[in-house]
């Protein structure tokens, strides 16, 4: 067995596992030490607990996530592409690693938020909106509020997450993932020009 292992192997570790698991409380430390060939009593040096090793994954979550938008955003050129690449990055995301969509946003892991989770959630968000006010600005050009931009944002976001959670609980309209991914993305862009065509200001 290993004898010490890092507090970034455990998080890593923790993710890979999650990644497509139904049931995430059915993890436990003993078997993220098992994966890792050390002793479970190892993890403790860093976490005091699997909610605690939890809320650690899901601000790690946020970084994962946002390089993937950064690294799908940099292949596309034109405005155009940018906005169905940063819809289609969230479907990308949520459908192919469905556990970690129920860790961001279906799961209910502890009552008391680490300030380093909140910074991380605040981080992400204002980086997303960064783009979304870049796309538009280039799209249509003028810069919108940034009260506007996260409105619309958070409300087709919510749109989103209410079709994927739809689909991985085996009740959506659209039964073939990739179809659903086409179906959301364009109606994602379309309610965002609505929305930004309608309101600007």
């Amino acid at each position: 067995m290993k004898k010490s292992i890092s507090k970034k192997q455990i998080i890593d570790t923790a993710l890979d596992l999650i990644r497509n698991k139904k049931d995430l409380r059915s993890l436990n430390l003993r078997e993220i030490a098992r994966t890792l060939g050390c002793a479970h009593t190892n993890l403790y040096n860093y976490f005091s607990s699997y909610t605690d090793l939890l809320w650690e994954t899901h601000t790690n979550l946020q970084e994962v996530f946002m390089q993937i938008m950064r690294d799908n955003l940099f292949e596309t050129t034109t405005a155009q592409m940018k906005l169905n690449c940063f819809f289609h990055t969230f479907l990308q995301v949520y459908l192919e690693n469905k556990g970690w969509f129920r860790l961001a946003w279906l799961v209910y892991i502890g009552e008391h938020q680490p300030e380093s989770n909140r910074i991380a959630i605040q981080k992400s968000h204002a980086e997303l909106l960064h783009y979304a006010t870049e796309i538009w600005t280039e799209m249509a050009g003028v810069t919108p509020t940034i009260e506007t931009i996260d409105r619309v944002v958070h409300n087709i976001h919510c749109y989103i997450i209410g079709e994927v959670s739809n689909y991985i609980s085996g009740r959506g309209l659209i039964e073939n993932e990739t179809e659903l991914k086409e179906y959301v993305v364009h109606q994602a862009v379309h309610i965002f020009n609505l929305y930004m065509r309608g309101d600007t200001h």
